[in-house]
């Protein structure tokens, strides 16, 4: 009987450690989600606004709107990537 109640409290501390670890992780996710919060909302409106500009600008040109929306997002999400990139250089120099 003793060993028993050994074996359950070695089980119900398992399941605390268990439940710690999973509690601070979730919480490290969100410290992480909002600390990039502005850099996703940052990226979406230079993507907005890029991809606005080269449909109108294609569209000028006598083109479909689907075909430069395609073409005009593709190159938008290119330069985007691009200027992250060079951003992220910057910081570790």
């Amino acid at each position: 009987m003793e060993a028993s109640k050994k074996l359950f409290a070695v089980f119900l501390i398992c399941i605390f450690v268990i439940s710690s670890c999973v509690d601070i992780s979730m919480a490290t996710k969100e410290i992480n989600d909002e600390k990039f919060r502005n850099t996703y909302e940052d990226m979406a409106v230079e993507y907005e606004k890029c991809c606005t500009k080269c449909v109108i600008l294609c569209a000028a040109n006598g083109k479909e709107k689907t075909a430069c929306e395609t073409h005009c997002g593709g190159e938008c999400v290119a330069q985007i990537l691009q200027d992250f990139a060079e951003d992220i250089d910057k910081m570790k120099h």
